[in-house]
């Protein structure tokens, strides 16, 4: 069958609507659309969430099997995720470095992606109801969210380079309940307006995280069944050398270095034997140090921070209130 541009289908598309249903702003800041081509009957809705956040979903009832180009240019700096109800997409990208020549999205799954300037084919079959979910995140929002990246799978820890960062396509594993409950809820939001868009950003993010935990867990799931017994006595090596080096701790790498594993299995299996990621570790060892040098009182509170490696005592004291929930000059009146 013959393999059409995303242009030529565009234009196709976009003819149609002038016989067909399109909507903007229906509720300040989405938008709806109905149309049929020669290939589907369409239903969309998409939701601007904010700056670098939107949600939309697609219902494409295919009459005749549409295979189409698409190209996702250069400046495509976005983490997609997708949750698939109904229907399959082949997708064919043949020469892409770390992502399958051709491959399958089905009902039932989700995926987890960055895929920036590259030429692919998507192939939707006939006779079929297509429906799915799509999650579209910037780069510099998700890196917004936290530093501690570590505790993530190596592909996202990579996002921090930005459009540079390796490409890759995720499987990420079946839609679990609890998935299909938050989807549930987006599709069916009970609410209008601010509180509408409020609503559907928390459960776009709660999707997210879910999404993310599961990659997370199927990591560390894989990793415990890998771990050797002579790793678990590295792991507990790694966790005495940084108790023994609060003010001046190895980095990452060299600790790994030191106890003779890789990086990926120091942090994974840091993670999965003490319940922590190896910075949240240090930084909790730091931070019981530091009450038991405030009882003691032989040091000022300049010379506790930087006895448990703190340059700055004002870092020091931030890090210490958002432990404890006071100062140090407080947790030592009292």
């Amino acid at each position: 069958m013959k393999t059409i541009t995303e242009a030529e289908y565009t234009e196709q598309w976009e003819a149609s609507l002038h016989k067909h249903y399109l909507a903007y702003n229906v509720d300040g800041f989405d938008r709806v659309g109905r149309c049929q081509n020669q290939y589907s009957k369409d239903y969309f809705w998409e939701i601007q969430l904010r700056p670098g956040l939107m949600v939309e979903f697609i219902e494409d009832d295919y009459h005749r099997c549409l295979n189409k180009e698409n190209h996702h240019d250069d400046s495509m700096t976005v983490l997609v995720s997708k949750f698939y109800l109904s229907g399959v997409h082949r997708v064919l990208t043949p020469g892409i470095k770390g992502v399958k020549e051709d491959y399958e999205e089905k009902a039932g799954y989700n995926y987890l992606f960055f895929l920036p300037d590259i030429k692919e084919i998507e192939i939707s079959p006939a006779n079929q109801r297509l429906q799915f979910l799509r999650i579209f995140l910037e780069l510099d929002l998700f890196c917004a969210f936290s530093t501690d990246f570590d505790i993530l799978p190596d592909e996202l820890q990579l996002l921090k380079a930005g459009k540079s960062a390796p490409r890759f396509h995720q499987a990420v594993g079946k839609i679990t309940a609890k998935m299909r409950d938050t989807l549930r809820e987006i599709l069916n939001c009970p609410y209008h307006g601010m509180m509408k868009r409020m609503y559907l950003e928390s459960k776009t993010l709660e999707l997210l995280v879910l999404q993310l935990n599961q990659w997370n867990d199927d990591r560390n799931s894989t990793l415990t069944r890998t771990l050797q017994r002579e790793d678990i006595e590295r792991l507990h090596y790694a966790r005495e050398i940084l108790s023994r080096n609060l003010d001046n701790p190895p980095s990452l790498m060299n600790l790994a270095r030191q106890v003779g594993v890789n990086d990926y299995k120091l942090k994974m299996g840091f993670r999965q034997l003490f319940g922590t990621t190896v910075y949240g570790y240090l930084q909790a060892c730091r931070m019981e140090h530091a009450k038991q040098l405030l009882n003691e009182r032989s040091l000022s509170i300049a010379g506790v921070a930087h006895a448990v490696g703190y340059a700055s005592q004002s870092r020091f004291c931030h890090a210490f209130k958002r432990q404890f929930g006071m100062t140090p000059s407080t947790y030592r009146r009292v």
